[in-house]
């Protein structure tokens, strides 16, 4: 006997009473915790083989979270480097790389030569945000040494004819 589901609003959480008897299973959805408690009580009361509640994961909070431990530079594992430029930096890069892709994923669906190519593709970018991921969450200041200033910083100054050299520990730019 399994009963309809209630109807749901976005951010409400489901629990699942399941009470397996000899000649018949009871199965009840309860979106108040507390219904779902005393009804498991009831069904405990009847002696019943085996009894569980469980909570059921809701589609739209599942999607909604997935979404924000990606996207979400304060909650996903980019969170541990400390300098928010350099945080966004590397989300973007993987967002490009993600875009591309998809986008030679989806033009050569049809192709099996370019699709087995496409499939190493995403396999790869899946491992590069994994390794990006982690290695953010294990060593945040190894994203410090990126070089985020101009590219004209790695290149000498001339000024009147003479080579002057920079100082290998300045990173350059205006607001530095």
């Amino acid at each position: 006997m399994e009963t309809e589901t209630p109807p749901l609003n976005f951010g409400d959480s489901m629990y699942k009473v399941t009470g397996q008897f000899k000649e018949r299973k009871v199965v009840k959805y309860f979106v108040d915790l507390y219904d779902a408690i005393d009804f498991k009580d009831n069904v405990d009361a009847h002696y019943p083989m085996k009894l569980t509640m469980e909570k059921v994961i809701d589609m739209r909070e599942f999607i909604h979270d997935s979404w924000h431990s990606v996207m979400n530079a304060d909650k996903n594992p980019l969170r541990h480097i400390p300098d928010t430029n350099t945080r966004h930096m590397v989300l973007q890069v993987l967002a490009w790389m993600w875009c591309i892709v998809f986008s030679m994923w989806i033009g050569s669906f049809w192709v099996m030569g370019v699709s087995m190519i496409a499939h190493a593709l995403i396999l790869a970018a899946i491992v590069i945000t994994v390794a990006t991921f982690e290695t953010a969450r294990l060593r945040p200041t190894f994203f410090m040494h990126f070089p985020t200033s101009t590219p004209s910083r790695a290149r000498d100054i001339w000024i009147d004819g003479k080579k002057i050299k920079l100082d290998p520990q300045d990173k350059g730019g205006e607001h530095e």
